[in-house]
């Protein structure tokens, strides 16, 4: 199947003609990921995704965008912490003829690590025993509507800040009397004298993983320390690899939130729809018959008829030198392999987007809803459009 290819399309074409040029590319990139981040997850792995692609075509680019979003979404300590973020960045990564083949053995390992306890599956077993028991206990025997795992070394100034606060937490002292959430706290290195030596709250479970196997055998992946994984009463992965208590809170006080979400289907599990004219459900526009309206329709024919020649035609000169008429091909069909099947498409609209007149409307595909945005230059030529997950 062709990849998501959609330069001045997707994400980052689009995206880099509504940008200020002049900024540094590390600088833009970071801004994107904070406004990915906001995104339902879904829509933010697609994106993501769709982003790596795109990018194909600027290895130093991709080589940017890949550190930065290795360094902002794997590290537990980071506002923008996101295991199915990082993850959709590495499986590109993996399937990318971006890299040397050193550099994908380094995402491949990193990948393997982060597919550990991926939220959605079962939390892998491991063995622990108390300060004053010698008995072995296994995490799969613990029983609770929650179990969080807080993995720590007593030798870290950090694990021992978020301990206290940990301890002092309001929510989680309440479901821990109410016998809903259990907090097992494991120290899963080999210094024994300085784990008995040090003292943990009452309201956790003090607990040793005495046969080393969560470090040796690599049960979980654990890049630094403090971190939690929070589980549900079967034991199903909610939050993994999380250094924010604040986040942790946030989840416990909002049940509803602790739904695993998973990635997005494949095009062999996308339950298939009965095929129409694209021309037949196209919908006319009944806003005035402005002409920068009427030529986004027409431009949104040309993508919904796969007519790329077309609509590489109707770019700018800017924009045109920038692109290839290959990276037209098929649009539609590119986007559908991901999203499903185009259904509709609703009323546009005249926006601001960072200081460009914009025009947009809301593509309905059969797994979730994406805003197409069209800036128009005075001749009435694409100066750069987009792709965005409806949020």
């Amino acid at each position: 199947m062709k990849k998501l290819i959609l330069a001045a399309t997707i994400a980052i074409a689009g995206w880099l003609n509504l940008q200020a040029q002049s900024t540094p590319a590390p600088e833009r990139y970071n801004d994107y990921l904070q406004q990915v981040a906001k995104m339902e997850q879904a829509h933010a792995e697609f994106l993501m995704n769709a982003t790596m692609e795109t990018l194909t075509k600027d290895p130093k680019g991709y080589r940017q965008m890949m550190e930065l979003a290795e360094r902002r979404f794997s590290d537990a300590a980071d506002s923008l912490h996101n295991e199915g973020l990082y993850m959709a960045v590495l499986k590109h990564a993996n399937e990318s003829f971006v890299l040397s083949t050193s550099e994908k053995e380094k995402q491949r390992l990193l990948l393997e690590g982060a597919k550990k306890n991926m939220l959605g599956s079962v939390a892998n077993d491991f063995d622990y025993v108390t300060p004053n028991d010698k008995t072995v206990h296994r995490l799969k025997d613990l029983s609770a509507d929650y179990i969080l795992i807080y993995f720590n070394n007593p030798d870290c100034e950090s694990c021992e800040a978020v301990k206290e606060r940990l301890a002092n937490s309001e929510i989680v002292n309440h479901l821990v009397n109410e016998k809903k959430l259990i907090v097992l706290a494991i120290y899963p290195y080999n210094d024994t004298k300085l784990w008995k030596k040090t003292k943990y709250p009452s309201m956790m479970i003090n607990g040793w993983n005495q046969s080393q196997q969560i470090e040796y055998a690599d049960l979980y992946d654990l890049p630094t320390l403090p971190c939690f994984y929070l589980l549900d009463k079967s034991h199903t992965v909610l939050i993994k690899n999380e250094g924010s208590l604040k986040k942790v809170e946030a989840m416990l006080q909002n049940p509803e939130s602790m739904k695993p979400t998973g990635p997005m289907p494949s095009l062999e599990q996308i339950k298939p729809i009965k095929a129409q004219s694209k021309e037949a459900i196209v919908k006319k526009s009944t806003s005035s018959e402005d002409a920068s309206i009427v030529r986004c329709e027409m431009f949104l024919k040309y993508i919904l008829n796969n007519r790329g020649k077309d609509l590489f035609e109707n770019l700018s000169a800017d924009l045109k030198s920038k692109a290839k008429v290959e990276d037209f091909d098929n649009i539609l069909s590119q986007i559908e392999s991901q999203a499903g099947k185009y259904i509709s498409h609703e009323k546009w609209q005249k926006e601001q987007i960072q200081g460009f007149n914009a025009l947009t409307t809301v593509l309905n595909f059969e797994n979730l809803p994406l805003k197409l945005v069209f800036v128009l230059d005075n001749a009435g030529k694409i100066q750069g459009f987009n792709f965005i997950p409806v949020q």
